[in-house]
């Protein structure tokens, strides 16, 4: 059995979800045969390889970190694109790049399955098989739906075999795209399988070294600092909770020293633990009773599989504004509308037992801690029948 896997560094998120895959096909399936490719940094390096990968990441970040509002306008504006469209200029700049390199893998590697990590993936697998390309045709094609939400041009990868969904909840927006039902299944967005271990409370926090019988608040960062999470901790000084934080601050060194700092200085009143990039974060959820921090489609799947509700940071970029608004509307969630306010939204939670015990009935009917395993199972024991 040949896998392959299709994925571009947009963040962490799609790369995360390849690797998934990856490890639970390499670890379950003996002998299947897997090739992971990121779309543009793999292959030979030409200038436009070069110019789609920095413009789906480095661009996308500085975009979305430091003119948040002119992204999230320009983004309303593509889910609003007119789906009859070629999307010429998608193609031109984010397709074509990496076609050549992706078509002559198909024909040499030729995979019995090939796993779409991200909505460019879809559209190049979907233009290969437009064209005949008979390995192409051949293959168990299978995309996901990395946000709780449809994202602008899924529209353009309706011949994939399958259409991974995070939940049942968007069949009607999968219609407005084209989309034949048969193709969608709700198996959720694919987390490693640590986040989907139980680990009892006490032990977890036990194993950091951390209070075991206080309640525990959850930050993460993320690589780019989305959201003030040095002045939120400050606002938390004014909780009359008991709770400790331990704060996850990743590849973001300068917030990590300016938290060190106010530790220092007793600026935090909270009991609070500060790691950089940490690899046991499946541990720290464990420990955790509530998260905050940002709401991408990944890092939420984790949180959920944990069952940790959701404090949502303010700034908010392209999909994760949607998120926020479908996890708020699934009661999974409470969002920060001012900083100021993050206190009260703490204590609340704490204080409210009916809330919490509403917020945990609402995570289990959204969680779908088995994603990988059933997306792997689809991939490598699904036979196709070809027209």
């Amino acid at each position: 059995m040949k896998l392959l896997i299709l994925t571009v560094t947009a963040g962490q998120g799609h790369n995360s979800m390849s690797k998934a895959i990856y490890k639970y096909v390499e670890e379950n399936y003996k002998g299947a045969e897997i090739k992971q490719i990121d779309l543009f940094k793999d292959g030979d390096r030409t200038y436009r390889k070069k110019r789609a990968n920095w413009m789906v990441n480095d661009g996308y970040f500085t975009l979305v970190k430091y003119f948040t509002k002119f992204a999230n306008f320009q983004f309303e504006r593509l889910k609003r694109r007119n789906i009859t469209k070629k999307a010429t200029t998608l193609r031109r700049y984010f397709i074509t790049p990496a076609r050549k390199y992706i078509e002559e893998v198909m024909n040499t590697f030729q995979p019995d399955a090939v796993f779409c990590a991200h909505t460019f993936a879809g559209i190049l697998m979907t233009d290969l098989r437009n064209e005949g390309n008979q390995n192409a045709l051949k293959a168990n094609i299978v995309t996901v739906v990395s946000d709780f939400d449809i994202a602008p041009y899924t529209e353009l990868l309706t011949k994939v075999d399958y259409i991974i969904t995070p939940t049942d909840d968007f069949d009607e927006d999968l219609l407005k795209k084209g989309f034949d039902l048969k193709k969608r299944i709700s198996y959720g967005i694919p987390i490693q399988e640590k986040f989907a271990k139980v680990i009892d409370k006490k032990e977890a926090r036990r194993e950091l070294g951390i209070d075991e019988n206080k309640n525990t608040v959850m930050m993460m960062s993320g690589g780019v600092g989305f959201g003030n999470i040095a002045k939120t901790i400050l606002n938390l000084n004014k909780c009359k909770s008991d709770f400790q934080i331990v704060c996850v601050c990743g590849s973001n060194k300068n917030l990590k020293k300016q938290l060190e700092k106010l530790k220092e200085k007793g600026k935090i009143k909270k009991d609070i633990f500060i790691y950089g990039f940490a690899n046991n974060v499946d541990v720290i959820m464990s420990a955790s009773d509530v998260y905050i921090g940002k709401v991408g489609g990944l890092s939420s799947s984790e949180v959920f599989a944990k069952r940790l509700p959701l404090i949502i940071n303010k700034k908010l970029p392209f999909q994760e504004v949607d998120n926020m608004i479908y996890l708020k509307k699934k009661n999974v969630c409470e969002y920060i509308d001012r900083d100021k306010n993050v206190y009260k939204i703490v204590d609340e939670f704490f204080q409210d037992k009916d809330k919490q015990k509403r917020m945990l009935e609402s995570i289990e009917e959204i969680r779908r801690p088995d994603a990988v395993k059933n997306i792997s199972k689809l991939l490598c024991e699904r036979k196709i029948s070809k027209i």
